[in-house]
């Protein structure tokens, strides 16, 4: 099997990387943190000037004919530059969410202009990691019930929320304007600096998407799964850039008149920490070839499931282990925000534990066995 790039995919890294490299500093990152905790603009020009929004999804759906592996390029280099804008969420897992659906046709075609934010509301507190435990209640065209966790909800232009219906609470999907009457937010930051918040609707106003015969369920599994072969694929990027730093520091800094690269203990603490990243990307790149095959029709949804599980499970634990040793080789300075490698850190904690833990997927991951 051929795991090269194609050229078009080349091309597509390639404009990503040089355009973040121009227009994402660390600096200007600090201050998009310190400020609404993304940068409107980078969001319009990744849509609009790069067109990186279509790139992953078929013709049908107003894309450019990718797929998933599209996706985990875009993701490994918005991991490479710790990028705050929540294209995950607000494009690969809501276009999945959105895919195919009449209702969704015109909301869709505004994600990928980048001029509708739209964000999934899919988990609730007592549910933890499972989205499949909905307690969020939706009668006579009203939501009633609490969100956990909604990433970029106060940047949001609108949110698609799971909730039960009818006497035998049958899942749904419903479509609500973040400014709808009855909704209310509390907002925070994430330990990583993006914008997230809980999210109450009482009596909320929405729009119950049309799902045909296909269970809501089978179709939020399959978007988060989008979502987490994403994700793996932006952890390959975000550990990459930690290890490269690490090596580089561990050249240029000194200790007992040498570089503390030649320390034999930090060798092998720094050849671990690449023998990780490998690993993960391997798994990264398993669950991308799972979700490609499950979108061809090649694959069952179980299987698609347990190998993404097993990918997120195991670059989970990568990412600690890389994010840990970055750290603590650069020493105090690690854990400092005038360097990069504490928030890549930052980032990677939340990484570990966004679309649900090691735990859970391993979980997930034997029951599909």
């Amino acid at each position: 099997m051929d795991f090269q790039l194609s050229g078009e995919q080349l091309l597509l890294r390639e404009a990503l990387s040089g355009y973040l490299a121009r227009r994402y500093t660390f600096d200007e990152r600090r201050e998009a943190v310190a400020g609404a905790g993304w940068r409107p603009e980078v969001w319009r020009a990744l849509a609009g000037e790069l067109g990186l929004f279509g790139a992953g999804l078929g013709e049908a759906d107003g894309g450019f004919g990718g797929g998933a592996e599209e996706i985990a390029v875009i993701a490994e280099e918005l991991g490479r530059a710790l990028v705050l804008e929540p294209y995950t969420e607000a494009v690969v897992v809501a276009g999945a969410l959105l895919r195919g659906l009449p209702q969704g046709a015109s909301l869709l075609s505004a994600v990928l202009e980048g001029s509708a934010l739209v964000v999934p509301a899919l988990y609730e507190k007592a549910g933890r990691s499972d989205p499949a435990r909905i307690a969020c209640m939706l009668r006579d065209g009203a939501l009633t019930g609490d969100k956990a966790l909604v990433v970029a909800a106060p940047l949001a232009t609108h949110l698609i929320v799971s909730a039960r219906e009818g006497r035998d609470g049958r899942p749904a999907l419903c479509l609500v304007r973040a400014d709808a009457p009855g909704l209310t937010r509390r907002d925070y930051r994430l330990i990583d600096g993006r914008p997230a918040a809980d999210v109450t609707f009482t009596g909320t106003t929405c729009e119950r998407l049309d799902l045909g015969d296909e269970d809501a369920l089978e179709r939020i599994g399959a978007a988060i799964d989008a979502g987490i072969g994403a994700q793996c694929a932006e952890a390959v990027g975000v550990m990459a850039t930690l290890l490269e730093r690490t090596v580089a520091y561990a050249k240029q800094r000194e200790q007992f008149g040498r570089p503390i690269g030649t320390f034999q203990a930090l060798q092998h603490r720094m050849a671990d920490m690449a023998v990780a990243l490998e690993r993960a990307r391997s798994m990264a790149t398993m669950a991308t070839l799972a979700l490609k095959a499950d979108a061809a029709g090649g694959a069952v949804a179980a299987e698609r499931s347990r190998q993404v599980s097993a990918a997120k499970a195991y670059v989970a634990e990568a990412l600690k282990q890389v994010a840990e040793g970055a750290v603590q080789v650069h020493g105090g300075i690690g854990t400092t925000d005038e360097i990069d490698v504490s928030h890549y850190f930052k980032r990677a904690y939340v990484l570990q534990h966004q679309f649900g833990t090691a735990q859970y997927h391993l979980g997930r991951m034997a029951a599909h066995s």
